[in-house]
């Protein structure tokens, strides 16, 4: 602790010191060079070693690096490239003097993002996206607070699927494998708010089905994007605190890969490869494959998993204006899927702890698995229009066939528990297209950055469900009978089967302009107008989305604050609303959400430090839940209030020291409802959540390429329900919630691995004190103790 304690205030002294490092304001004997790419564009983030002295500088956002306070004499620049011999420089200072050198790379700038070596440290502190904004918009010039998790990071957490990949995502709480309508994806929460269609939805901008699983073999990196998004995502696929977009792995022009085995506790068994090549001689058609299989056991007493995915990407360059996109994504799996819930009136215990649940009792069967088969497509044709102007067409394609065994473990008492079944076989479908214009042009010598966009987006899905409510009766901390899988066949052959179907179509049209009134001052307004038709429901309804937003750059690209506005909508399918005269279906109201948040924004020292601060308050109106007084009806009567604080912060301090902190407050309450959670908190959000990671590896010596990672999550108790009741005696409602939690947990985890450049060798302990502890959303979940995880990767 006294050394973490020495290292932050490292950090804050060199925070403090960062506006001192810029490229025009050094003094005295120094090194000052510019970097550039084979194509004129400025080499961002490019490690420079000044051998003699032993000192590293990076290059900033304009290719800029500089070495001060250098004494006269005769000194070597090594610029390193991954795979490649580095670039070395031969430079003389003279006393009193700033001696200047200009370097251009063989590289382009699109390859240079493959090759640069910054120790995995300096990228991960670069908050570069093109679909954050959808157009080209720096960190600090976006009104809007997002995280960008690059492949890196992963690697180094020995990250096998994509619910450990969002752990490290500042603000993202309660990850679970989520269920619903027969598919099964991630659920997460953001802001107080339920993102079941948020958990990994979207994919490279566009969307794929929201209850589908994916795996992280084929993940470039993931970005976060916080607050409501309607303008640029529509309403389908997103939740009102936020939405994860996943970017995928693209083709580059070097032949390169990496084959890699996974072995850990449980069973656990994991084979990847990642290989690029370059498909013709003039390097204008590109491949890349990722592959990833594995199986697992549980640590709980019975389940099992398997996987399977396969991901080729193309690209053809098939002239020097027009760039062609593709790829595919094939996933595979077959896995136990149990969950608890509901939560009698007739028990006593007021939290998980307190059911003396059997942790590692799982009351299933191996061969009671569910299975999904998915196919994701999505193609991409960028068109250079002149030097101003480019045009985006993008299609995506999702379908996934599900045939889901779902076990619910009801708890009835303090000691039992009802096991019920549910079988759901289903598909589901997505076709999305979209076409974007952007402009970068001058206006009475204003610069404009204008986006203008039409998109459809169709969500198909059919299922015929059943269920077996009473399975049979268990005790809580007790063995249970084999759940006979000739016995649900047979019961499941007697039921009666329920049909529900969709199909929901959008036609969206927006636009958004960024406009620098000066160099530092920035104004964004946005708009975007969607028209929804369920098919099935004979039901349409139009929303508008507006956004707006203000960035001041204080210290210029370094430090800025910024305020927004944003308006997000959903559309609720027509659903039963309970009347004495009335039990039909009923339309209603977009869910219509508006966000305020401002803070400030810091990268400083050329990139090495970047975080974030802001203060956020979302207001959801004409929120539809269920009627807890009549099973299967709803209502449409709630607003829900959420407002918090959220800090990250990513740093770099020094060559082979990466650092991720993240810490949210969060107070989400219904301030209009009926009776039952009037003035109360909303159940899975936490008020305080935290994760960070650290992690250092040797530059030098013979153990250069040894590191270290130790990291974790704390999430604050929660409510699993939390709502009042009506009194038998008296009729009305009880004054107190009847409530029952969901306990704190801190979970850590700690890593060493071996990174050389032909291979890596890593060791990883998940949860390392073996925690036992709870994910909720509808339903609670488990998540795995301890699990020892070793990695061996060759790369070539």
């Amino acid at each position: 602790m006294r050394r973490l304690i020495h290292v932050l205030c490292c950090m804050a002294a060199l925070v403090c010191s960062g506006t001192s490092l810029s490229y025009a304001g050094s003094l005295g004997e120094s090194i000052r060079g510019n970097i550039v790419t084979a194509d004129k564009q400025p080499a961002v983030a490019v490690s420079v070693l000044l051998k003699e002295a032993n000192r590293v500088a990076l290059s900033d956002d304009n290719g800029n690096f500089i070495f001060n306070k250098v004494k006269a004499g005769d000194y070597t620049l090594e610029i390193s490239l991954i795979g490649h011999a580095a670039v070395t420089r031969k430079v003389t200072v003279h006393e009193n003097q700033a001696t200047v050198v200009a370097i251009t790379l063989e590289k382009t700038s699109q390859q240079l993002s493959e090759f640069i070596v910054t120790s995995g440290a300096t990228r991960f502190a670069k908050k570069k996206s093109d679909q954050v904004a959808r157009m080209q918009l720096s960190n600090l010039e976006n009104a809007q607070v997002y995280t960008v998790l690059p492949k890196e990071l992963l690697q180094e957490q020995l990250v096998t699927d994509f619910r450990g990949a969002l752990q490290t995502a500042p603000g993202v709480t309660n990850v679970t494998q989520g269920v619903g309508s027969g598919g099964i994806g991630l659920s997460i929460r953001m802001r107080g708010f339920s993102g079941t269609n948020a958990g990994g939805a979207i994919r490279n901008g566009m969307a794929t089905n929201w209850m589908s699983m994916s795996d992280p073999v084929n993940l470039e990196s993931i970005e976060v994007i916080k607050g409501p998004s309607g303008t640029l995502f529509g309403g389908v696929m997103i939740s009102y605190g936020g939405l994860v977009n996943r970017v995928t792995k693209k083709p580059f022009d070097e032949y390169r890969g990496e084959v890699g085995y996974t072995t850990g506790s449980f069973g656990f068994n994991r084979l990847t490869a990642d290989v690029n090549t370059p498909l013709n001689k003039e390097k204008t058609v590109l491949m890349r494959l990722n592959a990833a299989l594995e199986k697992s056991g549980s640590f709980l007493d019975y389940g099992r998993s398997s996987t399977m995915a396969f991901a080729p990407a193309f690209t053809f360059k098939l002239n020097d204006r027009l760039t062609v996109d593709l790829d595919v994504e094939m996933f595979r799996t077959k896995r136990n899927t149990t969950y608890i819930g509901r939560i009698a009136d007739t028990v006593k215990a007021r939290s998980f702890d307190q059911l003396s649940f059997d942790f590692q009792r799982s009351y299933t069967s191996n061969n009671l698995q569910s299975e999904a088969n998915i196919l994701n497509a999505f193609a991409k044709a960028t068109y250079k229009i002149s030097d101003t102007w480019t045009s985006t067409t993008s299609y995506s394609y999702a379908n996934t066939e599900n045939n889901a065994n779902y076990l619910f473990l009801l708890v009835n008492s303090d000691t039992t528990m009802q096991r019920q079944l549910m079988n759901i076989p289903s598909s589901f479908g997505v076709n999305q297209l979209q076409q974007n214009f952007n402009g970068d042009f001058k206006i009475g010598g204003m610069r404009n950055r204008l986006l203008v966009g039409l998109d459809y987006t169709q969500v198909t899905s059919n299922d015929r469900r059943t269920v077996i409510p009473v399975f049979d009766v268990v005790k809580i901390n007790q063995d249970a009978a084999d759940i006979s899988i000739e016995k649900y066949q047979q019961q499941l052959a007697d039921k009666k089967r329920t049909p529900y179907n969709r199909n929901y179509q959008t036609y969206s049209a927006y636009a958004a302009d960024v406009l620098n009134l000066t160099p530092s001052l920035m104004v964004m307004l946005s708009g975007r107008i969607d028209h929804y038709n369920s098919k099935f429901d004979k039901f349409s309804q139009t929303a508008f989305s507006p956004k707006a937003g203000i960035v001041y750059q204080v210290l210029r690209d370094k430090v800025s604050l910024f305020t927004n506005y944003a308006s997000g909508f959903s559309n609720p399918t027509p659903k039963l609303i309970y009347a004495e005269d009335e039990k039909e279906k009923t339309n209603l109201k977009p869910e219509i959400s508006r966000q305020f948040e401002g803070g400030v924004k810091v990268e400083l020292l050329s990139g090495k430090l970047s975080g974030t601060v802001s203060y956020y308050d979302i207001e959801v109106q004409n929120m539809t839940r269920e009627d807890r007084e009549h099973p299967n009806y709803y209502l449409q009567d709630a607003t829900q209030r959420s407002s918090g604080i959220e800090t990250d912060l990513i740093a770099n301090p020094f060559r082979g020291m990466h650092m991720i902190f993240g810490y949210g407050y969060n107070n989400s309450r219904y301030t209009k409802a009926d009776s039952t959670v009037q003035g109360l908190r909303a159940p899975s959000a936490p008020q305080h959540v935290a994760n960070w990671w650290i992690s250092y590896k040797l530059q030098h010596g013979i153990a250069k390429g040894l590191g270290f990672g130790f990291g974790g999550n704390y999430q604050s108790e929660s409510f699993f329900i939390n709502n009042r009741v009506k009194s038998k005696e008296k009729g009305g409602y009880n004054t107190e919630a009847v409530t029952f939690m969901a306990p704190s947990f801190v979970r850590l985890d700690a890593t060493i691995f071996y990174d050389q450049p032909r291979y890596r060798i890593g060791v990883k302990v998940n949860n390392l004190a073996n925690r036992e502890y709870w994910t909720t959303d509808a339903w609670a979940t488990r998540e795995p103790t301890r699990q020892l995880v070793v990695n061996m990767s060759y790369k070539f």
